[in-house]
């Protein structure tokens, strides 16, 4: 060998194509390339290797003995070659993709965008991960999670994209008093029986303004699970406050007129996302509210 060159993918696929033709015109057909290229294709392989691999004949070719064992290498390394570029094709059309989600984001919600998401990339494989703040916007700041649906002012770094707008209010029993109103006042609350959701991310923000004006609530059940809180209400333990979305079918929802708090959900993307999945996810997003808004209302009419 003169170290000149390097034996290449399309040299070896000149021999394997040749042997299996049986000669170089054959080979040259299959490949539809020109038989001069392909004859300078070769000769170049067998000078770089410093050995003859074909026995050239009238219309007709065979390997030599070198040949042979060569080109059974060749077979394997153009076949893993192959096998590497269609992996290579299929992680760009398939990707795995990341969503970390808070525990108090509507399921519903979180099974439209999956199920949307895959009409839009079908490859797509989604992973929902369930966590709390601050833990789910630190995943995505640093890179372990693609995007989260959170709320805004519980966003890290990376792109945020604004779901919806959720009032917090009063969740009643239908039998309840504030049922009965169209609205209700902080006032209103004092002295209340309250069920306390522990991990309401604007529980903090809600209990400061109700202190700030001297309102007293009755703590009657603390739990850090939206199910528990919601049957407590309706079994009659109290009253408590949370975003319109979350509340179940059959309790009454009293607007705050003076409370003035909304939890703004939306769409936190990891800054290394891919244009392509963060698009998906975004438009993915948009279909699967728009899904849950065209569901008509089924709780305690609050008008």
């Amino acid at each position: 060998m003169d170290g000149g060159t390097a034996v290449t993918l399309r040299q070896l696929r000149y021999l394997i194509a040749v042997v299996a033709a049986g000669s170089i015109t054959g080979g040259a057909r299959s490949l539809n390339v020109s038989q001069p290229a392909l004859s300078a294709g070769l000769a170049a392989l067998e000078d770089e290797l410093g050995t003859p691999l074909l026995e050239r004949q009238r219309g007709a070719v065979r390997l030599t003995a070198l040949g042979r064992r060569f080109h059974r290498r060749a077979l394997g390394i153009v076949r893993d070659a192959d096998l590497a570029r269609q992996e290579v094709r299929r992680g760009l059309e398939q990707s795995v993709l990341t969503l970390g989600v808070l525990p108090t984001v509507p399921m519903g919600l979180v099974l439209g965008l999956a199920e949307a998401l895959h009409r839009h990339l079908p490859a797509v494989e989604l992973t929902i991960r369930e966590a709390r703040e601050p833990r789910l916007a630190e995943a995505v700041g640093l890179g372990r999670m693609d995007a989260a649906l959170t709320i805004s002012d519980r966003a890290a770094d990376g792109w945020w994209v604004p779901v919806r707008d959720d009032p917090l209010a009063v969740v009643c029993p239908p039998g309840h008093d504030f049922a009965r109103r169209g609205s209700v006042r902080v006032a209103d609350l004092d002295g209340e029986a309250f069920v306390l959701r522990m991990h309401c991310e604007r529980g903090r923000d809600a209990q400061g303004l109700l202190d700030s004006r001297g309102i007293r609530l009755r703590p009657s059940f603390a739990t850090d699970q939206d199910a528990r809180a919601f049957a407590a209400v309706r079994a009659g333990l109290g009253v408590t406050i949370a975003p319109r979305t979350l509340v179940p079918e059959g309790l009454g929802f009293v607007a705050i007129e003076d409370l003035g708090l909304t939890r703004r959900l939306g769409l936190q993307l990891s800054v290394g996302l891919d244009e392509r999945l963060s698009g998906a996810l975004v438009a993915a997003l948009r279909d699967a509210e728009a899904a849950q808004m065209a569901i008509p209302d089924a709780n305690v009419s609050i008008n």
